[in-house]
């Protein structure tokens, strides 16, 4: 293995600074003005009509569709995802592992968290827990003084300081991580406990430029609500399906928030996450392929809780967007140097992914809208010029295509997961992107308005568990 890189600074990372991948200044007022175009041109193309419209309409069209094939082109790769799977390592030969657990406010959650990390299979020896709390969190603190975890776990005092997110949280633990690998556990998260066994097995097969790999998330709760089911058969379809599908792919794949696991020397040379990004995750798995490294799967779980309640989905689904949002931005900025760095089809799948991600939710409405009001009173199904049968082929690809590109992954994955039992509400999958498009616009708001606020999500609120029956 390769010398480890020296640590980096535990404060913002200069290099991704310096380098311009960083959203410290996103948007800005480039960004805004450029929005605000878009905005003029469509609503200025849409009342020209004739072939401005169909020009702004293709263009947004190219968009949405080339994130639809790589969503279903992605689903036929990962129906047989690369197995990293390797001859388990002796205890004496397992190399030192870091954990890092951001909290904030997690006083009730705490016991079951302690009690998950004490059931990991590993060496206590060459365990390193690092718990990173907020210089000014006293109810986590005191929590964790009346538990006295023991001295696996290390406590690191997150110095106050701007901005208020996980990642500069992140940053200040794995300065002082000592393990040649590095994973990231929510404060609700319940891992496999031989997964990071399975873990150091695989990177120890796996070539040296394969810096990462992700075990999927699991929602325990998801017989809470129908928001909650929902959200589990997204994770399947996410997780099991798609991702690994991207990675046998070799496309770009943005990382889950938890259970990634890294070499930390690839990391420490990208300084750390973007302590600015509210979506750290998606970003580091982009700024990793950029900077040459591989990222792949493996089936080794871990089980978390989803909010079941449309308030707290949306405070954590509009962050979510809002950071992709972000990280588009960021990685646009030098178009020609992601083509260099990515090459055109690998460029491509970043741009669909993000933009589709988004896109998708904040247009969905006016779609369907135009849609219906077209095959009713228009000429959507009974086409008579050129450009009428231009925009109802688009039109219906879109529609038929995004119902399968949705659809098709998350009732793979329920199928992978054995969650079948799940499977008739994804008759109500139209309320949820209903949502998913009320959650885009606030996130558009929120990134004029409030771009690097972490909207927390509450946890230790699930009445229901997949694996226990129900809860109290």
């Amino acid at each position: 293995m390769a010398a480890e890189a020296p640590p980096p600074d535990p404060e913002i990372a200069a290099l991704a600074q310096k380098q311009g991948l960083t959203a410290e200044r996103v948007p800005s007022l480039r960004v805004g003005v450029a929005f605000a175009l878009l905005v003029a041109a469509g609503l200025a193309a849409f009342i020209a009509g004739g072939a401005v419209w169909l020009v702004m309409s293709g263009f947004v069209s190219l968009i949405l569709i080339g994130a639809i094939l790589l969503r279903l082109t992605a689903a036929l790769a990962g129906r047989a995802p690369k197995d990293w799977t390797g001859p388990e390592p002796p205890d004496h030969a397992l190399p030192p592992y870091t954990i890092l657990v951001p909290l904030y406010r997690e006083a009730a959650v705490l016991p079951r968290l302690l009690d998950a990390l004490e059931r990991l299979d590993y060496p206590r020896a060459r365990l390193d827990i690092k718990l990173l709390i907020e210089a000014d969190d006293e109810e986590t603190k005191s929590a964790l003084e009346r538990l006295a975890p023991g001295p696996t776990f290390a406590v690191v005092i997150v110095p106050p300081g701007r901005p208020r997110t996980k990642p500069r949280a992140l940053n200040v633990g794995l300065a002082e991580a000592r393990g040649r690998l590095v994973t990231v556990y929510d404060a609700e998260d319940d891992p496999d406990p031989l997964q990071l066994r399975r873990l150091a097995a695989a990177f120890a097969q796996a070539p040296p430029h394969l810096a990462c790999l992700q075990c999927p998330l699991l929602i325990d709760n998801a017989r809470d609500s129908w928001l909650a089911g929902l959200f589990a058969l997204e994770y399947a379809g996410l997780f099991d399906v798609l991702d690994p599908g991207l990675a046998r792919l070799g496309l770009p794949i943005p990382l889950g928030g938890t259970s990634n696991h890294f070499r930390i020397e690839a990391l420490r040379r990208l300084n750390g996450w973007d302590a600015w990004n509210v979506t750290e995750d998606a970003d580091m798995g982009l700024r990793l392929a950029r900077m040459g490294y591989a990222v792949g799967t493996l089936d080794a779980p871990t089980w978390e809780e989803a909010p079941a309640r449309p308030r707290a989905w949306l405070a954590q689904r509009r962050r979510w967007m809002k950071g992709w949002t972000q990280t588009l931005i960021v990685h646009l900025r030098d178009p020609l140097r992601l083509l260099r760095e990515l090459g055109a089809l690998r460029a491509a799948a970043l741009i669909a992914t993000l933009a589709g991600g988004v896109l998708g939710p904040l247009l969905g409405p006016f779609y369907a809208a135009f849609l219906i009001h077209d095959a009713i009173w228009g000429g959507l199904l009974s086409p008579q010029t050129p450009e009428q049968m231009i925009v109802s082929a688009l039109w219906c690809a879109i529609a038929a295509l995004g119902a399968l590109a949705l659809l098709a992954p998350m009732a793979m994955g329920a199928r992978r997961r054995r969650l079948t039992r799940l499977l008739p509400l994804l008759l109500l999958a139209p309320f949820y992107q209903a949502l998913m498009s009320l959650a885009a616009a606030l996130a558009l708001v929120d990134l004029f308005m409030r771009p690097h606020h972490w909207a927390k999500t509450t946890h230790g609120l699930a009445r229901s568990s997949l694996r226990g029956g129900r809860i109290g």
